[in-house]
């Protein structure tokens, strides 16, 4: 009789244990991920006593060390190598020039009348400056551009004159001169969207904030104004002899964090495959010179905090049903000063990229239309099967970008990852349009936790946390669609 009941007795523990390990993921999800909850983490997130979380504030460190609280509540570990949840990002503010000057052949620049600075220190520089076209890499080996400033048109031959354009282009363009050996970069900038004022006043009288370069001064990045010179037209045909000054600038450090959490992944095989779930967590700060009485706080309720609520909701629901890949989440510093956390996590990455198999990123500048979630990229990549199915389980459709014109993939985080190759694409709150309901909050005052919609929100989290789990868990990991302008990059990274 002993023995029977022993016999019972395993038979009702297998039962359970077989009970347990057949979970409902989206009845977990909805159990798990509450109301309350992510409001109180967006309420504290977003108060203004977080003074909008400015990159470099001491609000901002609260926000990271509130999402490392998280982090340990709910059991994650640090990153490889990592003895903590942070990783520190080494930012820098430039406050710009007080003076210049750029002679070439006869012409003489003058600082912000016909030229602005982007990159660069005082200097007093002379030499060969040569025509490259658009800069291009095989524009700047055939220009042979070492120890010579490359004078380049702005944009690519494909920019039409669109400001967008433009300022994406630049960057590269930039990296690439320099790492031709170029003595520096002057673009030539011509258009009519954007009035050559309205670029002087943004950027040459504002100080900007970049990750910290080590070793020599970097060579001069400038923007030139379109106009009929002399020197603009023989530059085309042969090199000229040019000088360059500048004058007042002002480079003050800015330690920052990226906040980095970890959870291994059960199946021996995939955990050696890392997703990354990324939000950024800073904000735009506070405004200056604000009328007395006005609301002067950016709270960045909608972008970022419900990204980075999205992020820690994650988090709570992985660490509990721990999926078959290995998970990094990651809350980006400086998102807003230029994507400046991700471009330092990208190049100072602590799991090898060639690992890193996604980037699912949460951002957004809000919403208007809250039967859907926007997913910018969903149709570029192999996840846009699960990506539908999670948006559907909680009422929603998963849409693809509305306004491709703004180049919105561009703008968040994960475009540093899919630069590299990695496939990265961002998750939003439901945008049918840039129209004036959306612009009331992006970037305002006005973007508050009392304004949200948690009756959209919930839905909303608890789709996104549910992506995930179907990323982490999906045994074919999410590849660029072929043909995808990144498809070569992730070929290089895979060895595929």
């Amino acid at each position: 009789m002993k023995h029977k009941n022993h016999v019972l007795y395993f038979l009702l523990l297998f039962g359970v244990a077989a009970h347990a390990q057949k979970s409902n993921p989206v009845a977990d999800v909805t159990r798990l991920i509450t109301q309350p909850e992510v409001e109180a983490h967006l309420t504290f997130l977003a108060s203004d006593e977080m003074r909008g979380r400015d990159t470099g504030s001491p609000e901002f460190e609260i926000a990271a060390n509130y999402v490392a609280a998280q982090y340990k509540i709910v059991g994650l570990k640090p990153a490889p190598g990592q003895s903590s949840y942070f990783q520190s990002v080494p930012l820098q503010d430039s406050h710009p020039a007080t003076g210049g000057e750029f002679s070439l052949g006869s012409d003489v620049f003058k600082f912000k009348d016909q030229f602005i600075l982007f990159e660069g220190e005082n200097l007093s520089w002379k030499g060969e400056v040569v025509f490259a076209g658009y800069a291009s890499p095989e524009e700047l080996e055939k220009a042979n551009v070492k120890g010579k400033l490359v004078i380049a048109l702005a944009g690519t031959k494909d920019s039409g004159g669109n400001p967008m354009a433009i300022f994406n282009a630049a960057g590269g363009k930039y990296n690439d001169a320099v790492k031709a050996g170029a003595a520096g970069l002057v673009e030539i900038f011509a258009s009519p969207q954007i009035p050559w004022p309205a670029l002087v006043n943004y950027f040459a009288g504002n100080v900007s904030t970049k990750v910290k370069k080590g070793g020599d001064n970097p060579a001069p990045h400038l923007w030139l104004k379109d106009g009929e010179f002399e020197s603009l037209k023989k530059i085309k045909d042969g090199a000229l002899n040019g000088s360059l000054t500048i004058e007042g600038v002002k480079k003050i450090d800015v330690p920052s964090r990226n906040v980095i959490g970890m959870i291994e992944g059960t199946d021996p095989k995939l955990k050696g495959e890392y997703l990354v779930v990324s939000a950024h967590l800073d904000h735009v700060g506070v405004q200056k010179n604000a009328q007395p009485g006005k609301d002067s706080i950016f709270n960045g309720a909608r972008d970022n905090a419900i990204g980075v609520v999205g992020l820690i909701s994650t988090a709570k629901y992985l660490a509990q049903y721990p999926p078959k890949r290995s998970v990094l989440f990651i809350a980006l510093t400086g998102e807003e000063k230029g994507l400046l956390g991700s471009k330092y996590y990208a190049e100072n990455p602590v799991v090898p990229l060639n690992k890193t198999v996604f980037n699912f990123n949460c951002d957004g500048a809000g919403y208007n239309d809250v039967t859907m979630a926007t997913i910018i990229g969903m149709e570029r990549t192999t996840a846009e099967a699960d990506l539908a199915k999670a948006c559907q389980a909680f009422g929603l459709k998963a849409a693809v970008d509305p306004v491709p014109e703004q180049n919105l993939f561009e703008r968040s985080d994960n475009y540093n990852f899919a630069v590299k190759g990695v496939p990265a694409i961002t998750f939003a709150p439901g945008t049918k349009a840039f129209d004036a309901e959306l612009m009331k909050y992006y970037h305002q005052p006005a973007d508050e936790v009392g304004s949200l919609d948690f009756n959209y929100l919930i839905k909303y989290f608890r789709a996104y946390v549910y992506a995930n789990v179907l990323l982490a868990n999906n045994p074919a990991a999410p590849t660029w669609k072929a043909g995808d302008k990144f498809e070569a990059e992730a070929k290089k990274l895979y060895g595929k």
